[in-house]
């Protein structure tokens, strides 16, 4: 293999790593049902399963657009953020297709932003690591912990807020298609 093929390979490598760990973020919401007994009589009927599906489909499209629009107002220097965030729809596929989580993914900065970090600005833990989008291994500079939304860095929330104003609706879509269903909403927030 060439050179340049081996680079590029490796490039692309380092891609999906990186698109593999801004996808398994937990900011989703999750569609919790009492028993399996009521997983099964709603697969039963395809056609409201089917409208249930587009019905969140829609939803997490309608929220998506909601925070793309947030971000372009409240952050002054976007470059990439607002055309970052996607939703994500899981099924349950052991008796039909129905969706059971709703999630959202964005680039590593919407946290820094949603937070108040940055360079320089770094959170209230200590050896904080993580993995950048060419799969190197990073650490938090010492100097900057316990500065995180101090200085010039403050907080911009801009995912919280629209996920709070959009929960009433998805309950309602939840509670129309199936009253036993239950919204779990603990790992969507930025903490």
């Amino acid at each position: 293999m060439g050179f340049y093929n081996l680079l590029s390979q490796q490039i692309l490598d380092r891609r999906r790593s990186y698109k593999s760990i801004v996808s398994s973020l937990p900011f989703e919401l999750t569609m919790q049902s009492v028993s399996e007994i009521d997983k099964y009589n709603r697969a039963q009927d395809s056609d409201k399963v089917l409208q249930f599906n587009d019905d969140v489909k829609a939803w997490a499209i309608d929220t998506t657009s909601k925070l793309q629009m947030n971000v372009r107002m409240m952050v002054k220097h976007d470059t990439s953020l607002a055309e970052s965030i996607h939703p994500n729809l899981y099924f349950d596929k052991k008796y039909a297709k129905e969706v059971n989580r709703v999630g959202f993914s964005f680039r590593r900065e919407g946290i820094y932003i949603q937070r108040g970090a940055g360079r320089g600005y770094g959170g209230n833990k200590g050896g904080s690591k993580w993995t950048d989008r060419y799969g190197n291994l990073k650490h938090t500079n010492p100097d900057s912990f316990f500065k995180m939304g101090t200085g010039n860095r403050h907080v911009i929330a801009w995912f919280n807020p629209v996920i709070e104003r959009q929960l009433p609706f998805l309950a309602d879509i939840v509670s129309e298609y199936a009253a036993e269903l239950s919204i779990d909403a603990t790992n969507i927030y930025i903490q």
